[in-house]
């Protein structure tokens, strides 16, 4: 993977590419980073992944002062997802392997995307290989993410309605099975 180190040149990558920018803060001695290169860096889904959709930027939490400041940021690993203007839309503190961090890639391109009205863009990325991400602890947030989008895109309700039900009865424990709030 080719990491920029600079996020003036990553912006101007962004914006040449209209990708996003996935930064991820580190710094020296941090066990998780250090987890996520031998691990979850390692996996070629993984890998594809971010090749294809991210302009990938690495920048030091202790040297990297200002846009620590900027975005609010405090823990290492953490990934940021900013559009080219450096506005970061969601950010997830901490280590995770291979397939919670490829939900967790889908859930950060739903949050930055959503607001530019690029809902088809939002169902095909959560969509790829959704199978292989039901076991994650993100798969109903990716469910209520791309109903959510299907249902701004089309103004029809139903679907997100089946499925927040269904997430009701697979995951009650979840936060979106609380989300359901028709009548019936």
């Amino acid at each position: 993977m080719n990491w920029l180190t600079n996020l003036e040149q990553a912006k101007e990558e962004a914006a040449k590419s209209k990708k996003i920018i996935l930064l991820q803060f580190e710094m020296d001695n941090c066990g998780g980073c250090k987890k996520l290169e031998t691990t979850t860096y390692k996996d070629q889904k993984t890998i594809d992944e971010m090749n294809e959709w991210f302009v990938l930027l690495k920048l030091d939490l202790i040297k990297d002062r200002e846009v620590r400041r900027i975005l609010g940021a405090y823990w290492t690993p953490a990934i940021y997802f900013l559009d080219q203007n450096g506005n970061s839309f969601y950010h997830f503190n901490g280590y995770l392997p291979a397939n919670e961090f490829r939900a967790m890639l889908r859930l950060g391109i739903a949050e930055t995307v959503m607001p530019r009205g690029k809902y088809d863009d939002i169902i095909k990325f959560i969509d790829k290989d959704l199978d292989e991400l039901s076991q994650s602890s993100f798969y109903p947030k990716l469910l209520v993410a791309r109903e959510t989008a299907r249902y701004i895109k089309l103004k029809d309700n139903s679907q997100l309605k089946k499925s927040l039900k269904e997430i009701e009865q697979k995951f009650p424990e979840s936060v979106e099975a609380q989300m359901y709030f028709w009548d019936e």
